[in-house]
């Protein structure tokens, strides 16, 4: 009984420790996301195009270090990045034509400082898109390093870092795109019904697309649309032939009406579309989320 008693206080006492070092987790991790302005977030080197720069601001009131290099990493279906292992496999990088400067940064609070990027086009680059990211990876401030060695309780240091694609392009441009399946869900939370989708975007062709996902909605008979969900800066790289989107919708019930998925370009693909598709909707086509597979 005595044992019993003592190993319930434990698994709480774990679960209290992992709920608190959760919590610190994520608030460092919004943090240092607030604390370093990047711009721009894609860097694209066209035909024409030799150097470019990144500007970088500490958005903090602390001096922040950050070194910076190369990773090689390439997109999963949920537009998640997975570095890769060495010798994996062939990957068209970028990096090997390219060169930056400063290698490391230190910034005052508000201080801003350009990293000029340079580009050696060889003269028989194959037609395609090459890519590599440019990390910047915070360093740990040794004075706090120091006051939270000498104090006690939980020592939790991150050196978070963040990355841009830097993308090189030979030859003329051609992209075939299209929207695929579309699966409509329903989620229950807190009481409340709510209604989205997972979407299958296609792509094919050496080079990747960049734009923003909007889904419109007309009623049956109706005469105008409305916006209903929205998914911007979506990139679908090369190594990619679909690449799959879960939308929110916004205060949108199930009902019957004409649903109409759109997928523009933006940046240097502005004004341009990528895919357009209409669907006939009616409420038997959605599906409760956990009996979706």
């Amino acid at each position: 009984m005595y044992a019993s008693r003592v190993k319930a206080r434990k698994n709480k006492l774990s679960i209290l420790v992992f709920s608190i070092v959760t919590l610190l987790l994520l608030t460092s991790i919004n943090q240092a996301f607030a604390n370093l302005l990047i711009t721009p977030t894609r860097v694209e080197f066209s035909e024409r195009d030799r150097s470019a720069k990144v500007s970088l601001v500490n958005t903090s009131n602390e001096i922040k270090t950050y070194k910076i290099y190369w990773r090689e990493q390439y997109q999963q279906q949920d537009g998640q990045y997975v570095p890769f292992k060495a010798g994996e496999r062939d990957f068209p990088s970028a990096n090997r034509m390219l060169r930056y400067s400063p290698r490391q940064v230190t910034l005052k609070p508000g201080e801003r400082q350009h990293v000029r990027l340079g580009l050696r086009r060889p003269k028989d680059l194959a037609a395609g898109e090459f890519r590599s990211h440019l990390v910047f990876d915070a360093q740990p401030n040794k004075a706090q390093l120091a006051k939270k060695k000498n104090s006690g309780g939980i020592k939790l240091h991150l050196n978070l870092s963040f990355s841009i694609p830097i993308i090189v392009r030979e030859g003329s441009i051609d992209i075939q795109s299209s929207v695929g399946k579309v699966d409509l869900v329903t989620r229950e939370r807190d009481g409340q019904v709510y209604t989205g989708a997972y979407i299958d975007m296609n792509r094919t062709g050496k080079f990747s697309t960049f734009g923003n996902v909007k889904v419109f909605w007309k009623d049956n008979g109706g005469q105008t649309e409305r916006l209903i969900g929205v998914q911007n800066n979506i990139a679908i790289y090369p190594e990619l032939a679909m690449r799959r989107l879960l939308i929110g919708f916004k205060n949108h019930p199930k009902k019957s009406g004409i649903m109409r998925i759109i997928y523009e370009g933006d940046g240097e693909y502005k004004g341009q579309i990528f895919a357009e598709k209409m669907l006939q909707v009616n409420e038997l086509n959605y599906r409760r989320e956990e009996n979706y597979k």
